[in-house]
């Protein structure tokens, strides 16, 4: 969600889309500054047309709810939420989103955008890396993003497209940039 489909400032003299209120566990209460991707509606109102949309983010529930309220105000177009509670953290402290929580869906039918890679670390070959948004107005990741994900829609496994068009798995593979690089972009 952050930084793939909207971005949040704490500071609310930084420009924001819309400012919303957020009531933490203890009853404190912040005001977000959040900047909506572009083409984040629209992109959400046509994948859900062709896929069960899942929001898996490693913010926490109170956060995370306000703002997809915001974006899907008639919970029409996610279908699910996984909050930071489904991550798993790592002794670094970062939260990685295992896919196989979802004990009830095969692997192969599964893809995970983020713009964090070791968001998908465990299931490398169901991750789409995008870009990070903060603010730039003329940003079309999401809009470039559609026509990709849409093609995955009739694939007998997403993992096997996603391989060829990012291959992600050579990383793991490699112990400097410069053999990497030689095996990307031979």
């Amino acid at each position: 969600m952050d930084e793939t489909l909207i971005h949040c400032n704490e500071n609310t003299t930084m420009p924001a889309d819309i400012v919303l209120p957020i009531q933490f566990p203890g009853g404190q209460i912040i005001e977000a500054g959040i900047n909506i991707r572009p083409y984040a509606r629209e992109c959400l109102e046509e994948l859900s047309k062709h896929f069960e949309i899942i929001v898996f983010t490693a913010s926490h529930s109170c956060y995370a709810n306000e703002v997809l309220d915001h974006l899907d105000p008639e919970n029409r177009l996610i279908q699910h939420r996984l909050f930071r509670e489904s991550c798993v953290r790592t002794e670094e402290g970062l939260y990685v989103k295992d896919l196989r929580i979802f004990a009830n869906r095969n692997l192969k039918d599964l893809v995970l955008v983020d713009n964090a890679a070791y968001s998908f670390s465990f299931q490398i070959e169901n991750g789409i890396p995008i870009a990070p948004f903060y603010y730039h107005k003329e940003d079309t990741e999401l809009k470039r993003l559609v026509p990709y994900l849409k093609s995955l829609a009739t694939v007998r496994d997403m993992r096997e497209i996603n391989r060829k068009t990012f291959k992600l798995h050579h990383y793991t593979n490699h112990q400097t940039a410069e053999s990497l690089f030689e095996v990307l972009f031979e």
